[in-house]
């Protein structure tokens, strides 16, 4: 059965630190799944394209997915080991990431879950943070392993669409012109690697893609002196592409190409873990747009597939989300038109 969807970019594991305390070890995770089982909450059969160590827990990757994905894009750099990336969470909402650590080091510093209090807590953090340099982590995995279009398995060209999630520049720009030349809806997060983009490498990329979803934090990086509204609006040009900015708690904005603006609500559900939920939004955004609707019924469907996100750790809860709740939610998502 071929895809009828398929996102591009990391595959990783994760380690979170709840702003509880509770500790969750080796999750899977990275941008490239998580879009993935955001559009498949709407889309079903959907492609997962991605390089991975060989440390990386392929079996337990099979288990989780329990064929609910395609993991034909799946490639493994057998002489390549990556470390964990670490989440730590706060009350006000924030996070510290981009560190990385083997879960066994814990033991190093008598530290054990499955609830770390704040003082373990901010004494691992500050072990990870002065002990970062020269790490093997997934951050340095995928700047040595890019995903590149001919990654792609040939079957997925016949997909409807790809999301691209943050890759080395010159590589999501390489996978924006192909999914363009194969007649694929694009859509890209430029995630990390916004603040490495100039504005003739982010002109390139909007000719080719039908959406950019930045974050707030993306958006500033890109537009800092600019308000969301004119950041959205400077960034389009003379692009015809959707271009969203993801608010998180405060839901979504996204500019047509008519020039008008939507801006959707956030779900009201119970937020447990953020880590994913902007690559989830992603995906089911995508879904929309692989199904012929609009931006607004993009925008709708990306706030309830990042709603799904939150609610739990990993993307378990994602991929077996209830079809049910999920249209009762569509049902609940409230869009506002205007045109500032």
């Amino acid at each position: 059965m071929t895809v009828r969807a398929f996102a591009v970019g990391g595959v990783i594991v994760d380690c979170i630190v709840e702003a509880s305390g509770m500790l969750h070890l080796n999750q899977l995770g990275g941008n490239a799944l998580h879009a993935a089982s955001g559009a498949r909450l709407f889309l079903g059969h959907v492609g997962v394209v991605g390089r991975v160590p060989a440390t990386y827990p392929q079996d337990a990757l099979a288990a989780t997915v329990d064929g609910r994905l395609d993991l034909a894009g799946i490639r493994v750099e057998s002489a390549a080991r990556a470390e964990p990336e670490w989440f730590f969470h706060n009350t006000d909402g924030t996070r510290v990431d981009h560190l990385h650590a083997a879960p066994a080091e814990m033991g190093e510093l008598n530290l054990a879950g499955p609830v770390l209090t704040p003082a373990e807590a901010a004494r691992w953090r500050t072990h990870l943070e002065t002990t970062a340099s020269g790490r093997t982590g997934y951050g340095a995995f995928r700047a040595l392993h890019p995903v590149r279009p001919d990654d792609v398995p040939r079957a997925y060209w016949q997909a409807r669409g790809m999301h691209i999630g943050a890759n080395a520049v010159q590589q999501m720009l390489s996978c924006a012109a192909a999914a363009h030349a194969a007649g694929l809806i694009a859509t890209l997060d430029p995630g990390f690697q916004a603040a490495n983009l100039g504005r003739g490498e982010l002109d390139a990329i909007l000719g080719h893609v039908d959406a950019f979803l930045p974050s707030e934090k993306e958006l500033a990086v890109l537009r800092p002196n600019l308000g969301q509204h004119a950041a959205l609006v400077d960034i389009a040009g003379a692009s015809r592409a959707l271009i969203g900015v993801k608010r998180g708690a405060a839901g979504a904005l996204l500019r047509l190409p008519d020039g008008r603006f939507v801006e959707a609500a956030a779900l009201d559900v119970a937020a447990r873990d953020p880590v994913g939920a902007g690559d989830a939004f992603c995906g089911g955004f995508l879904s929309a747009l692989a199904d012929g609707l609009d931006g607004e019924a993009a925008l709708r469907r990306a706030v309830v597939a990042g709603a799904f996100a939150v609610e739990a750790i990993g993307v378990a809860h994602l991929l077996g989300a209830d079809r049910g709740l999920r249209d009762r939610r569509l049902a609940q998502v409230q869009t506002t038109r205007s045109l500032t």
